[in-house]
């Protein structure tokens, strides 16, 4: 089955690799979708997004990294996705994610959404808290893969 795990990734987190790790074990194929969104201000170049989650995957074997411009509908059903991964911290995390899954139901879309839990050492980790620390010289390395911490501070 075609998985996928859909993201700005600004920048990605431990926390969104280990959701990674975990759904790559239940698919066959898992597409790793860096979305760029208009309505958000990203802080990094799609191009630093993208490499830094290549660099972030590139050990597990069947996991492929692409982007997209759009309604994520489009991109399933122009993509055969049998699966959509989401990661939940908490219950907000849930609701908000549940109401995504019920609006893919109403657009026709067959797929399945698969909720998983954030590990609790990762429970508070947000692209948000390492663009934060990043900023005010923090330390990253429980945050974010050490090959990655150059590509961030650079932007600070």
């Amino acid at each position: 089955m075609k998985y996928m795990y859909p993201g700005c990734f600004d920048p990605i987190t431990n926390g969104h690799i280990d959701i990674i790790r975990r759904a790559s074990k239940l698919a066959d194929e898992l597409v790793v979708l860096v979305m760029d969104n208009r309505d958000k201000k990203a802080t990094y170049s799609l191009d630093d997004r993208v490499k830094m989650v290549k660099l972030a995957t590139k050990d597990i074997n069947n996991v492929a990294v692409d982007v997209y411009e759009g309604l994520t509908t489009d991109y399933i059903a122009a993509n055969n996705i049998d699966v959509i991964i989401r990661g939940v911290r908490n219950t907000i995390d849930y609701e908000y994610e549940a109401g995504l899954a019920s609006i893919f139901k109403t657009q026709g879309v067959e797929i399945e959404s698969v909720f998983l839990p954030s590990n609790p050492k990762y429970t508070y980790l947000s692209s948000t808290v390492v663009r934060q620390h990043a900023m005010l010289g923090g330390d990253l390395s429980e945050f974010v893969p050490a090959e990655l911490i150059p590509i961030i501070e650079s932007n600070y």
